[in-house]
């Protein structure tokens, strides 16, 4: 029931903030169509309403699912076929493109999907019965190449997008999931190593091949300039949302500009309802606000990392890991994103970023890890109740000898 709470809550942050921040641009979005529809300050706020009726449809067949059906290796083959087809779909005409790169699928049922989302939840899956069913080669040299190659075949659709975003957090998945069913910290940073050089590499490469993607150059090398006048050259070209951010930020203060107010999300902060919602809803909650939000996310990791000791099945175990690795870094890679730790990598932040496609999988990888957990009480409770029979049967059988022997006696 806390967790329930604190989910409720989260969401109700996010509506809270959507309904805020995304007033310029839900108009803007709205004018183009004005044919179609009335301009509203509301557009986003409703598209998230509609979301979360998704949603709720959605938890309510996942909950119907077995979650032993969810752990046989069929599952995770079809779950990853079906992943890879709607990614693909993003190089055929149905795409949206989003400054050059492919995101977004526009069906004609269900709009606005991110593939890229169903993805990573469809790779905690597969990777996870990948590694148990190699689990007696982890530790070799084999295995160490077949990891590097798969790895390579599954990120290679993302680099062509591109989306770095997904990579980096695929990546992270798959080392912490490899590193947890036995593989040696030594190859792990060997990985990481080989990662960096090929990702450089590969980076180069579609800049060369494809010019078209230069703008992602030049937001990674504004990042990494540590000339401040070169940065302020650049900075109306290239990092402008991002210093926009850190003025919200910083103008939010201690208590914030309460609820509805300043000015940096009419327009000065681009995509505020979604990858930059953190810095746009900070004017306004301060950073007394923004400790409430990351105490909701601490303690729901909290709460799912401690338990971890109680799950038994070694399958239930390595989904669980992929999972709680997923929300914890896309919530702080946003974050770090929106106070320029990291490059823009188009994260979104879970349950609180508009668009349906992230909030249904991120609401998703939720109840599994709950089902996870209540399937792991049940058998518990199954244990305590066989001990306690047996327990009884012994006493039983203790008492039926010894009124034997006094009988015989």
């Amino acid at each position: 029931m806390p967790i329930l709470i604190n989910w409720i809550l989260l969401l109700i942050f996010g509506l809270a903030a959507v309904f805020s921040v995304s007033i310029f641009e839900s108009f803007s979005m709205t004018l183009k169509s004005a044919n179609f529809t009335e301009p509203t300050n509301y557009y986003y706020f409703f598209q998230q309403l509609k979301s979360l009726v998704y949603v709720f449809i959605a938890l309510f067949v996942v909950r119907k699912v077995p979650f032993k059906i969810m752990k046989t290796h069929k599952f995770a083959t079809l779950l990853m076929i079906l992943a890879f087809a709607l990614q693909f779909l993003v190089f055929t005409p149905l795409w949206a493109e989003f400054w050059g790169a492919r995101w977004w699928l526009n069906l004609p049922v269900i709009p606005n999907i991110q593939p890229s989302e169903f993805f990573k939840f469809a790779y905690v899956f597969y990777l996870s019965s990948w590694l148990l069913r190699k689990q007696s080669i982890i530790k070799t040299s084999q295995f160490f190449v077949n990891f590097i190659v798969t790895s390579g075949i599954f990120y290679l659709i993302f680099l062509f997008i591109p989306d770095f975003g997904t990579i980096l957090i695929l990546w992270s998945i798959a080392l912490i999931m490899a590193r947890y069913a036995g593989f040696s910290l030594k190859k792990v940073l060997a990985v990481l190593w080989i990662g960096v050089w090929i990702g450089i590499f590969a980076w180069l490469s579609l800049y060369i091949i494809n010019p078209r993607f230069n703008y992602i150059k030049e937001r990674f090398s504004y990042f990494m300039t540590l000339n401040q006048d070169e940065k302020v050259n650049q900075k109306e070209q290239v990092g402008r949302q991002n210093e926009q951010a850190l003025w919200a930020i910083g103008w939010g203060g201690f208590w914030g500009e309460w609820y509805g107010k300043w000015l940096q999300k009419f327009g000065y902060i681009p995509e505020a309802q979604s990858d930059f919602i953190f810095a746009a809803f900070s004017e306004e909650i301060g950073f007394l606000g923004n400790c409430l939000l990351l105490f909701l996310y601490c303690r729901l990791f909290f709460y799912f990392l401690t338990h971890i000791q109680h799950i038994r099945d070694p399958q239930s175990r390595m989904i669980w890991i992929g999972i709680i690795s997923i929300l914890i870094l896309q919530t702080f890679i946003n974050i770090w994103v929106n106070i320029q730790i990291l490059p823009n990598t188009w994260v979104t932040l879970p349950f609180i970023s508009a668009w349906g496609t992230s909030l249904m999988i991120s609401c998703i990888e939720l109840l599994i890890l709950y089902k996870i957990l209540i399937s792991e009480d049940a058998r518990k409770v199954i244990s305590k109740e066989s001990l306690s029979s047996m327990g009884n049967e012994h006493k039983t059988s203790t008492l039926r000898k010894n009124s034997s022997q006094n009988l015989h006696f």
